[in-house]
């Protein structure tokens, strides 16, 4: 829709757009009238939640979502059920306590509204003189079943103890981006509105830090049973390479292994130095006994000359002993000889003895024998160091071949106990930032009333007014929405663009509807102006089709009944009557009759409708008495044609007339069944016959293509004025 056609619109339902809400509104503002009188009681808290989250490496950032999400979680324990729940019981021990009117409390009217909601069940669930008892009893008897009193009370859509109510005209919210959270209560009586908000503040408080505080404390809880759990496992880890440690004689195994390795690497080192040390010695020995070559034999000859020596001894003693004891002269000889050749195997002995003293490069035997005993002590010390240094390399293997076992075991323990310990050092981080996270929590959950909930003295601002002007408001868009979506809803043809669009006709003419409001617009002047154009396009029609007869034969046709042709024809008939033209009208309106003007230059004739309509050829076959009738007397003739819809069609009629207008109601649609008569009538008309679109019952503010600017009615001010304004002008000139 363009801004005109919203504009055409609105001026044309403005009388409608402006009566009805103003209906509607005071139609509000009557029943508004006895709408009770609200008290408003608040209470402010500070939560500490935006100042009170602990900042760190791991403690939980103070952001922009964590606050918003602690306060979600505030104010949704301040609106859950249960906490209205027991609000409401609360209140409701409060009044039932009452044993007369407290302005402070409940209010004399609700005291009293009160006493007739609850008779029977007030012995069951009052204790006199004791609050807290008396909600423990109103609790207990609503859950006791699903339907009694108190169950009704608080499931009801009204009254001061209705879930619903309390939860409508409670409103908690956070004051800008502050600590603060502000609870406010609306209630037609000040003392229940006060103690509302009391009762929400304190039990939503404690709620709150109930809530928190199981929290943190099952989070601790669970981490400390893990730590001991850990601690336990870390211990029993490290026993385990205590106990092994004992066993096995190990104080620290890496120590140990390292010490090892370095005593068998220099046990290695000195074996081998003594080994080159030794087989120096020895092979210092065996140059010096090449240099001695009879070692062998001077040892022989010096155990040989001891055996002898030994030997001659005891036959000394044998040849003394044979003499002393006078053995016989034989044996005595006998032993002599044996001593003498004793002695001279002795002699021999000697000799070779000496010999072998002294050496060939006439170096004394003795140097030799003193180098080669030092070498043969040298290297018998060397080769008593190496057994020695063997039998380490041999203690060294068992070492090894007892460490290399153990150093799997060790290193087992030793990442059971890292695991552990590092499991340990988790749990025990976890344990602390648990801790962190209570201290924070408490330190957030540390709620206060700042503001106590005080007494509404005066009730709040009324809304009538404000009700009103609403009502007035959603009114008048409810009944444009209306007004806007018919006309887009609106499938009638409208105006002359929309019916060309439909048609495929040029447009004749159009003439408007006088049944809408006028709204000041001269409908005579618009008519008339209308008429003008259609008589300028049957001028031009003249013009491009030169008369080849003394008369203009017109036809006006409709596709449907009641379309006003009858009306459309006459009104072209008398203004051409009245443009000096001499006009014929016939037609088959009954609220026609026959009828001719004093010049006879305008006359009417009536015809009813036969089967001789239909093979009428021309106009004088309309009428048997129309050969009295002077046709070549008149300029134009205009024949009504009766609706195609119900009639069949006069082709030959059709066919000889010059022109045919198809007249249309505007405010109808426009159907396939009309389609297909303009073909069938298009048929009928042939080439010669043009046809043209008469628009009737056009809204005046459609016709500004045609007619431009509507004219409208002056007021009898701006008609003095405009005439002051000419005699002025008069005086002037």
């Amino acid at each position: 829709m363009s801004f005109v056609q919203f504009l055409r619109v609105l001026t044309r339902n403005l009388k409608w757009l402006i009566i009805f809400p103003i209906l509607i509104a005071i139609l509000v503002y009557f029943l508004t009238g006895k709408l009770p009188r609200e008290y408003e009681s608040s209470s402010t808290i500070y939560t500490g939640i935006s100042s009170g989250l602990t900042s760190g490496e791991d403690a939980p950032k103070a952001d922009y979502f964590s606050v918003n999400n602690a306060y979600d979680n505030l104010l949704a324990t301040v609106n859950a059920r249960q906490t209205l729940e027991e609000v409401a019981i609360k209140l409701l021990a409060q009044h039932l306590l009452l044993e007369k009117p407290n302005p402070q409390i409940l209010s004399e009217k609700s005291f009293t509204d009160l006493k007739t909601l609850i008779t029977d069940e007030r012995a069951l669930i009052v204790v006199p003189g004791n609050f807290n008892t008396t909600v423990e009893k109103i609790t207990r008897y609503k859950n006791a079943s699903t339907d009694n009193k108190i169950v009704k009370l608080l499931s009801e859509p009204t009254g001061h103890y209705s879930l619903s109510v309390i939860s409508k005209n409670l409103t908690a919210s956070r004051k800008s981006s502050s600590d603060f959270v502000v609870l406010n209560y609306k209630s037609d009586d000040p003392g229940v509105s006060l103690n509302t908000v009391k009762f929400i503040t304190e039990v939503f408080i404690e709620k709150y830090k109930s809530l928190k505080g199981s929290e943190t404390g099952n989070v601790l809880t669970w981490f400390e049973a893990r730590l001991k759990d850990a601690a336990s496992q870390l211990n029993n880890s490290e026993n385990q390479l205590k106990d092994f440690g004992v066993r096995n004689k190990i104080i620290n195994y890496y120590e140990q292994a390292k010490a090892v390795a370095i005593e068998n690497e220099s046990n290695e080192t000195d074996y081998y130095k003594e080994l080159m040390s030794y087989e120096a010695h020895k092979r210092a020995v065996a140059r010096l006994e090449d240099q001695l070559e009879s070692r062998e034999i001077l040892l022989r000859n010096n155990a040989e000359l001891n055996r002898l020596r030994k030997e001659l001894g005891i036959a000394h003693e044998e040849y003394e002993r044979a003499k002393i004891y006078s053995n016989s002269p034989d044996k005595v000889a006998k032993l002599a000889t044996k001593a003498d050749a004793i002695k001279q195997e002795i002699r021999l002995w000697v000799l070779q003895y000496y010999s072998l003293n002294n050496t060939i490069e006439s170096v004394p035997m003795n140097l030799v024998l003193e180098s080669w005993l030092k070498e043969v002590l040298a290297m018998d010390a060397c080769e008593a160091r190496l057994q020695v240094y063997i039998d380490r390399r041999k203690e060294f293997d068992r070492k090894y071949n007892e460490f290399s076992p153990l150093n799997m075991q060790v290193s087992r323990f030793e990442r059971e106990i890292g695991v552990a310990e590092k499991q340990y050092l988790e749990i025990l981080h976890g344990y602390h930032l648990a801790k962190l996270r209570q201290q924070n929590v408490e330190m957030s959950n540390n709620l206060q009333i700042m503001d106590s909930p005080a007494f509404p003295s005066k009730p709040l601002a009324s809304q009538r007014m404000l009700l009103v002007i609403l009502s007035f408001i959603a009114s008048f868009f409810f009944l444009l929405v209306y007004f806007i979506a018919r006309e887009l809803l609106d499938t009638s043809i409208k105006n002359t663009t929309r019916a060309e669009e439909l048609t495929g006709l040029n447009t004749f003419s159009a003439l408007p509807n006088k049944s809408v409001s006028s709204n000041g617009l001269q409908m005579g002047r618009i008519e008339n102006t209308l008429l003008d154009y259609a008589v300028s396009n049957l001028k031009i029609e003249l013009e491009n089709n030169p008369q080849t007869s003394n008369n203009y034969l017109i036809t006006v046709i409709s596709s449907r009944e009641m379309e006003g042709k009858s009306y459309a024809a006459q009104k072209l008939a008398e203004k051409l009557y009245s443009l000096d033209y001499s006009v014929l009208f016939i037609s088959n309106d009954d609220n026609i009759e026959d009828a001719e003007t004093d010049d006879r230059k305008l006359r009417t004739l009536r015809y009813d409708i036969t089967s001789r309509l239909f093979s009428a050829k021309t106009e004088e076959n309309l009428l048997p008495e129309f050969s009295r009738v002077n046709r070549n007397s008149f300029n134009f003739i205009i024949v009504e044609v009766p609706a195609i819809s119900v009639n069949a069609i006069p082709n030959q009629l059709i066919r000889n007339s010059r022109l045919s207008l198809l007249v249309v109601d505007a405010r109808r649609s426009w159907t396939a069944s009309d389609e297909n008569i303009l073909k069938l009538f298009s048929k009928a008309a042939g080439d010669q016959n043009k046809i043209m679109l008469w628009l009737n019952q056009v809204d005046p503010v459609d016709l500004e293509n045609l007619v431009g600017s509507a004219p409208r009615k002056r007021s009898q001010a701006r008609v003095a004025l405009k005439q002051e304004e000419v005699e002025i002008e008069e005086a002037i000139a």
